[in-house]
């Protein structure tokens, strides 16, 4: 929108990583450097730790481009993969290979076929995994396991993990100490310095074609420093909007307000320009004592005994003694605090919040019960002097209560004399059957009746 208006034939500061617009820096120069010598050399893997903002994937896309020449390149710009096929996907397609309709044993072996052929790719692939700390455990190790790939003594896999700081501590877990002793290189990306800072702004607005002295001098870009902390995306963002900000005013130059302006819009942290504005009672030398939230409603009487100020000593000191002396000045503050402790009380008795009332223990066996009715049976004791019989006078059977020594009575009651009689001989009680069978009359079967389900479940216990 604004390309032009100070002479610039293009945007300096863009929004997204450019590999035109890399600035060598000291931190990202460095790891460039460390990160082409481990691919070259196959040395192993090499891993990028660096902040949010600092270039990780500026890094990453200067790599692709520098080793494109002389390897296949394979860049996984988004970490968020969650199963091993949607990786072995993604590989595949930034190789140019079939990915479709495949499981993830086929995409394992074609991937495997395609390093170890050797056409197109004598030199093997370099694999870029931008925000690998976003992988789980899984696919770090699926990876680890790619790197084992060799070829007449050098690795088919030349590999490059960047991320954000978590990164290097997840690989401190045991689970990927292995992983972690394959390790080339470790390389830190860092923020600009003030002097990175100045030389990054007028140089991208050089690399436009217009004059970056004149369009961000000196102190403009230690505004810049001091607004952004020298994170390189922070500082194209508040530089961008500046320079939007010229361009409708129709601005030259851009100043140190200019930049509070743009950070302000951006909705950013407060500037730090107006960190140095103080305000009128920094200086009072009044000390005030209390609680710091006033939302709560205070009473009159507890405004008075928490909150009291002690004068200042310049006040006091033409009715004190000369307070030039700092002990002099303590005792006048020690005497102040007297006087107010007189009239201080605390903001609230002590007591308790909730109370607590105990009845009176009971006994339990001390209660009163109500007498209990005595029901006596008075049939009872006729029953333990007669014995209980059946049938007649002459063939009376007596029936005793089985003990502890005579469980059952020795007699055959038989309930279907028919049926119960050959069971009875066999027990060796058929002369007491015989003997209750015959007997009976007429006038006694209803009488046995009466007795047989009795007698069938005390035989039965």
């Amino acid at each position: 929108m604004y390309t032009g208006s100070i002479g610039q034939n293009r945007r300096p500061f863009a929004s997204v990583p450019l590999v035109d617009h890399y600035f060598p820096a000291a931190a990202i120069e460095g790891a460039r450097t460390t990160l082409t010598r481990c691919i070259q050399r196959g040395e192993g893997a090499g891993l990028v730790v660096g902040p949010s903002g600092t270039g990780k994937t500026m890094l990453c896309l200067l790599l692709a481009q520098q080793f494109r020449k002389t390897f296949q390149v394979a860049m996984l710009a988004s970490g968020r993969l969650s199963s091993r096929r949607a990786l072995f996907q993604a590989i595949l397609y930034e190789l140019g290979r079939p990915y479709r309709d495949m499981d993830e044993g086929e995409l394992r072996l074609a991937l495997i076929d395609y390093l170890n052929c050797g056409d197109g790719n004598p030199n093997g692939m370099v694999l870029l995994v931008d925000e690998a700390h976003t992988l789980p455990l899984r696919l770090l190790e699926e990876i680890r396991l790619l790197s084992n790939l060799a070829r007449d003594g050098l690795p088919l896999v030349r590999l490059v993990l960047v991320g954000a700081p978590v990164l290097e501590e997840r690989f401190a877990s045991p689970k990927l100490d292995s992983f972690s002793q394959r390790l080339g290189a470790r390389c830190y990306l860092e923020s600009f310095n003030r002097t990175e800072t100045r030389d990054y702004v007028q140089s991208q607005v050089n690399s436009a074609g217009a004059s970056g002295e004149e369009v961000f001098p000196e102190e403009t870009c230690q505004s810049v420093f001091q607004a952004t902390g020298g994170v390189p995306r922070l500082i194209n963002q508040v530089c961008d909007h500046a320079l939007l900000l010229a361009h409708v005013a129709g601005w030259k130059m851009i100043g140190p307000a200019n930049i509070e302006e743009a950070w302000a819009d951006l909705q950013q942290l407060p500037a730090p320009c107006n960190a140095e504005h103080k305000t009128e009672d920094a200086d009072s030398g009044v000390i005030e004592f209390g609680p710091l939230d006033d939302s709560i409603e205070r009473s009159e009487s507890r405004s008075k005994a928490s909150v009291f100020r002690v004068a200042s000593v310049e006040q006091e000191g033409a009715e004190e003694e000369d307070g030039s002396e700092p002990d002099g000045q303590i005792h006048r503050i020690e005497r102040l605090l007297a006087k107010a402790d007189e009239d201080f009380q605390p903001a609230g008795s002590i007591g308790p919040e909730v109370e607590l009332n105990f009845e009176e223990t009971v006994h339990p066996f001390q209660e009163e019960f109500e007498q209990e009715e005595v029901v006596s049976d008075r049939y009872a004791a006729m029953r333990a002097k007669q014995p209980l019989t059946f049938g007649t006078s002459a063939y009376a059977v007596e029936y005793e209560p089985p003990t502890a020594s005579n469980e059952a009575p020795n007699v055959c009651i038989a309930e279907e004399p028919e049926t119960r009689h050959e069971e009875c001989v066999a027990a060796g009680r058929h002369e007491e059957h015989s003997a209750a069978y015959s007997s009976s009359s007429p006038d006694d079967e209803t009488r046995r009746h009466e007795y047989r389900q009795l007698f069938s479940r005390l035989r039965r216990g």
